[in-house]
C-alpha cells in the first residue's frame, strides 16, 4: 500500500481495484456453486435471468464487505486483528439472518435485528431472484439497501486510507 500511495493513482481507484478483485472472486465462487447445484439436480424457477440476479446480488453484497475489510486492515495494520474483527462481525451477521433458519422460526428480537442486517438483505434478494420466492420489487429494494451499504463502506474505506496516509 505504501508503494502505491506514492504513485499517481487516485485514492478511490486504488481502493476500487481491490474491491473489484474481491467481487470478481465472489462471482467466480458463486458460478462454481451454481454449477455444483445444477449438477446435483437443482433447478432455478426464474431461469438464467434469476441466476444472473443471484450472481449480481452476491457481487453487490461482497463489495461492501471487501470495502470494510480494507478499512479495518488500514486501521488495524495487523493481520490477526483484522481476522478477529471480521470474524466477530461476519459470524453474527450470518447467524442473525434467514441463511440458516427460517425467519418464521426466529425469536422476535432476532427477526427485528435481521431487518437491519445486510446479509439478510442479500439472502432475501437472492431468494427472490433465482428460486422466485418473491418479486422483482424485493430484489430491487434489497439491492438498493446493499448499494447504500456499499456507499457507506466505500466512504469509510476512503477515510481509513486517508488516515493511513497521514500516519506515514
Amino acid at each position: 500500500t505504501e508503494r502505491l500511495l506514492v504513485s499517481p493513482i487516485s485514492r478511490p481507484a486504488l481502493l476500487a481495484g481491490r474491491v473489484v478483485q474481491q467481487t470478481i472472486t465472489m462471482v467466480i465462487q458463486s458460478l462454481i456453486m451454481v454449477g455444483i447445484a445444477l449438477l446435483a439436480g437443482a433447478s432455478f424457477s426464474n431461469g438464467v435471468l434469476g441466476v444472473a440476479g443471484l450472481i449480481g446480488v452476491a457481487a453487490v453484497v461482497s463489495a461492501p464487505f471487501a470495502s470494510l475489510s480494507i478499512a479495518f486492515a488500514l486501521v488495524a495494520r495487523k493481520e490477526e486483528t483484522l481476522i478477529a474483527t471480521l470474524t466477530f462481525l461476519q459470524l453474527p451477521l450470518s447467524f442473525i439472518s434467514s441463511t440458516l433458519i427460517s425467519a418464521a422460526l426466529m425469536p422476535a428480537w432476532m427477526e427485528t435485528a435481521a431487518n437491519f442486517n445486510p446479509v439478510e438483505w442479500a439472502v432475501e434478494a437472492g431468494r427472490a431472484a433465482a428460486p422466485g420466492e418473491g418479486g422483482l420489487d424485493v430484489v430491487a429494494s434489497r439491492a438498493g439497501l446493499l448499494v447504500a451499504f456499499l456507499a457507506l463502506a466505500a466512504w469509510l474505506a476512503l477515510r481509513a486510507l486517508e488516515s493511513y496516509q497521514r500516519s506515514l
